[in-house]
């Protein structure tokens, strides 16, 4: 028996995803609960899993194309199985709500019936229409209030192929205004026909094709390797950098710190017996840190909101990680609540849902403040750019080994640049300095995060 496969909701505010590529082709095996696809909706990149044993019979939405949520991309049935594609897709549901799609299918087509029967149209123009098989619904009237009359009939009647397409007459007027042929365009309406949805389709393919063919300044004297398209995850990036550097004034200090004290407390976590010892990475102690010092220091725990700074509760630091398709940003809420072993446990999981592209927005959204640690590629020191709407990003660079001095005499020294860049519109200069201050005093003796707090 044939099966759907659905585009899914991957947050409340989505409304349609795009399919990136099709990991089984038209006929191959698939077995319930294997990856068949990968979707792609704002910022995330997932794999939708084959909801039955057997093979792909139909790819519904091929990759590059965009589906609303809950609509069919594919279908799953037995080998040799034929399906009525028309009479299949009929029966999508809406399964999160448990809204039969079906039935409002229905009733759209029994409306579309009753509207042509209220259409406004003279009694000598109904009858010439349906003598030349005339679809009254594809008809603009010219009468008095939009009446169609014997003329209106006769002009659609011999209009060509392009008059007796079905189509409404929003579309139609959209098909005209913009260049679009009718006839390329398949109708996702009831019954095929052309709807407004179908014609921006198409203007939007038009334009997007336009573009590509403009060169820039130059061009012609360079060889292009490869076209990317800036959509999907790498679009979001592009576009909220450049919103956070368009919407506030960033300011960006630096401290250096001895990390000596942090290597040491995490390796101590670390020995003993293996049902003692207690794995924690440098992000779950600089997580635990920032938690602790944000609610010491509430004005960088905010947004701006219109004209007012909110100042927020709760304590959601988001950890940036790298990712195949570009950078995402998963959050650990409420982080100030939690131990470093939660912590710890809760990253892990982000970061395998990262991996194998199951994280979904709500895993990307509430961060109150961001920490990103590129120490992972040898980088020292760079300049982090906030994640709008909060006020402050952190970024971590290499535990270095370096000479330095203590008492008078030289030593080597465990050594980690902190680059704090702020927005300077809520948070002044030395206010930014005493929170960088604070970090810096907590992971130089991480062992006041064992106690329940520490203000002083």
């Amino acid at each position: 028996m044939a099966t759907n496969i659905i585009m899914p909701q991957a947050g409340q505010d989505i409304k349609e995803g795009r399919v990136v590529k099709w990991l089984k082709a038209e006929g191959d095996t698939v077995k319930k609960g294997e990856p068949v696809c990968e979707v792609e909706t704002e910022k995330v990149v997932f794999e939708v899993e084959s909801p039955a044993d057997g093979v792909l019979l139909k790819i519904v939405v091929p990759e590059g194309e965009k589906s609303e949520i809950f609509a069919t991309i594919g279908v799953v049935g037995e080998s040799g199985e034929t399906i009525d594609m028309t009479e299949f897709l009929s029966d999508d549901k809406k399964d999160d709500d448990k809204i039969d799609v079906a039935d409002i299918r229905r009733r759209l087509s029994q409306k579309e019936t009753s509207d042509i029967a209220k259409i406004k149209v003279s009694g000598r123009a109904r009858k010439l229409a349906k003598e030349k098989g005339v679809d009254l619904s594809t008809v603009e009237g010219t009468g008095p209030g939009g009446r169609i009359v014997e003329k209106d009939i006769e002009q659609a009647s011999t209009g060509g192929d392009a008059a007796r397409i079905r189509v409404s007459p929003v579309a139609r007027r959209m098909a005209e205004e913009n260049d679009i042929d009718l006839g390329i365009i398949n109708g996702s309406g009831p019954g095929g026909r052309i709807i407004k949805q179908d014609v921006q389709r198409a203007i939007e393919e038009k334009v997007g094709g336009e573009k590509e063919t403009e060169k820039p300044g130059g061009a012609s004297l360079k060889e292009v390797k490869e076209i990317v398209p800036i959509r999907g995850v790498r679009q979001v990036i592009f576009e909220r950098m450049h919103q956070s550097l368009q919407e506030s004034a960033q300011l960006t200090i630096t401290m250096e710190v001895d990390a000596a004290e942090m290597v040491r407390f995490r390796k101590v976590l670390g020995e003993g017996d293996e049902d003692q010892s207690i794995r924690i990475s440098y992000n779950t102690i600089l997580i635990k840190i920032l938690a602790r010092v944000l609610e010491e220091h509430p004005q960088m725990n905010s947004s701006v909101i219109g004209d007012e700074i909110w100042l927020w509760e709760s304590v959601n630091l988001g950890v940036a990680m790298d990712v195949e398709k570009g950078l995402v940003v998963p959050v650990v809420r409420d982080a100030n609540k939690k131990d470093l072993l939660a912590i710890q446990k809760e990253i892990d999981e982000l970061a395998n849902k990262a991996k194998s592209k199951r994280l979904v927005l709500d895993d990307l959204r509430g961060g109150t403040f961001t920490l990103t640690n590129l120490g992972f590629l040898d980088v020292e020191a760079f300049t982090p750019i906030l994640n709008p709407p909060e006020t402050g990003i952190l970024g971590v660079g290499k535990i270095v080994e370096k000479p330095v001095v203590e008492n008078g005499e030289i030593k080597v020294g465990q050594r980690m640049t902190l680059s704090l860049t702020f927005d300077h519109r809520i948070v002044d200069g030395a206010n930014g300095g005493r929170f960088l201050k604070r970090v810096k005093t907590y992971m130089e003796t991480p062992y006041l995060l064992l106690t329940a707090g520490n203000k002083s």
